[in-house]
């Protein structure tokens, strides 16, 4: 019984850190390759007009990109016609820098992996033992995701470039990220305000998926059907 309890409040503990971990990372996932949002943005920011290169070509530079962060290609040496002249988009400096944002995600891939499994082991252990433990950790899933999400506001609101700058002194070992917007196509493709933009729409998707989990988890708790 002693060891129950126990076990109990570590699925409950892991449910709660990790939970909001797993569902952030999937939505960061889905938006950081949907070839889509980064045409939007383009067009949004009349992209083509500042990197002098063509939608459709802005296109095939994308869905590269996309596919090298996927690990379905080994490079990024991409030529095309750069105002009216065939050049390669990317620099050495990109490239390597490229590098690492690669390395970046695929640990994200890995940290979201693990704790989706660690996840999965404990709501169906909870599922087993105290659905109201399951409903109640989800909730309190919910709160953890709030306070994260109300930072992440606060951040944007006060300093989103300051905050930013400090990601990439915290995730990054090397100053490859300090790119020159004049010179380097990366950057003119994605400006800041490309990733105010993605912030913006990962915060908000993230909130809307806890909220549902939230809801759902308070309706089971008060469900008189419901089993402990």
């Amino acid at each position: 019984m002693k060891n129950t309890k126990i076990l109990v409040k570590l699925a409950f503990l892991i449910i709660t850190l990790l939970l909001p971990v797993v569902v952030l990372l999937s939505i960061l996932q889905i938006y950081s390759l949907d070839k889509n949002f980064y045409l939007n943005e383009y067009e949004k920011h009349n992209i083509s007009a500042v990197t002098r290169i063509s939608t459709e070509d802005l296109e095939k530079i994308t869905v590269k990109v996309i596919d090298y962060l996927k690990d379905n290609e080994d490079n990024l040496n991409i030529q095309v016609p750069i105002n009216g002249k065939m050049e390669e988009v990317f620099g050495e400096r990109e490239k390597l820098h490229m590098i690492d944002v690669k390395v970046l995600f695929q640990n994200g891939y890995i940290i979201r992996n693990i704790s989706l499994v660690l996840c999965g082991v404990a709501i169906v252990y909870l599922i087993a033992k105290s659905k109201k433990d399951l409903f109640r950790s989800l909730i309190s899933a919910g709160a953890v995701s709030f306070l994260f999400v109300l930072s992440l506001f606060l951040m944007i609101q006060i300093d989103f470039n300051k905050y930013f700058t400090h990601f990439h002194e915290i995730f990054f070992t090397n100053d490859l990220w300090l790119l020159n917007p004049e010179t380097d196509v990366l950057i003119q493709m994605l400006p800041l305000e490309f990733f105010i933009n993605i912030s913006v729409s990962v915060i908000g998707t993230f909130l809307a998926v806890m909220i549902s989990v939230v809801g759902l988890s308070i309706y089971g708790l008060r469900s008189k059907k419901l089993h402990v």
